[in-house]
Order: structure tokens, then sequence, then C-alpha cells
């Protein structure tokens, strides 16, 4: 225990110069440690159109850079959103059908309520 003891008060003491800095910096060493500490900013655009790499979009389709070899050109279908608003306008109708059959039924029951009402008046 005292050797270990012992060891960590020599070490501290050897590795505490090493690890004090100069106050007489030179001022571009102090400007690249700080410019090393900020993260880099990230800048990416999209490639500009007609390059290579740039997708081109028809309507629904895109034409997308091929990736195989012996292919010339390679479409792009967003097949999944088609079928998501396939889905969606069908449930959209079956609501409002739901809703007028509702709105029928109601008033169907006031009409044959405001008829049994008139009669027991006329009595």
């Amino acid at each position: 225990m005292r050797r270990l003891a012992s060891f960590l008060i020599v070490v501290s003491v050897w590795s505490s110069p090493v690890l004090a800095q100069p106050s007489d910096q030179d001022p571009s060493v102090e400007r690249i440690r700080l410019a090393l500490q900020q993260p880099p900013p990230l800048v990416s655009s999209p490639p500009p159109p007609g390059t290579p790499g740039a997708p081109i979009t028809f309507g629904p389709f895109t034409l997308v850079p091929p990736v195989l070899r012996g292919e010339m050109v390679r479409i792009s279908f967003p097949i999944g959103e088609f079928v998501s608003r396939a889905v969606d306008g069908v449930a959209g109708w079956h609501h409002r059908r739901q809703e007028a059959a509702a709105r029928r039924e109601v008033a169907d029951a006031l009409n044959a309520w405001d008829a049994a009402v008139r009669i027991r008046a006329r009595q």
C-alpha cells in the first residue's frame, strides 16, 4: 500500500510540469487551439441539375442515376405514397357515406316524431 501511494505521488510530481502550460503562448497557437475545439460547420447542398448524380423528376416518376452495370436509367416511383393516398381516399369516402346515412336517419326520426306530435295536437 505504501509503495502504491509513493508511486502515485512520484508520478503526480513528475507529470505536473508536463501538464502545465506556459503563459506566454504565441497568439497563432491559441487561435489554432480555439479553432480545433469548435466543430467544423456542415455545409451540404444538392448537386446542380443536369449532373449525373442529380435525380430528375417527371411528375410522379424520378429518374435516378444507374447503380448496376448495364443499366441505362433507373426510374423511381413512390408506390407507398400513392397506395396510402388511395387508402385514405377510400376511408374518407366511407366515412362521408356513413355520416350522410346517419344524418338521413336522424332527419327521418325527427320527421316521424314531428308528425306524431302534430297528430296528437289535432286530437
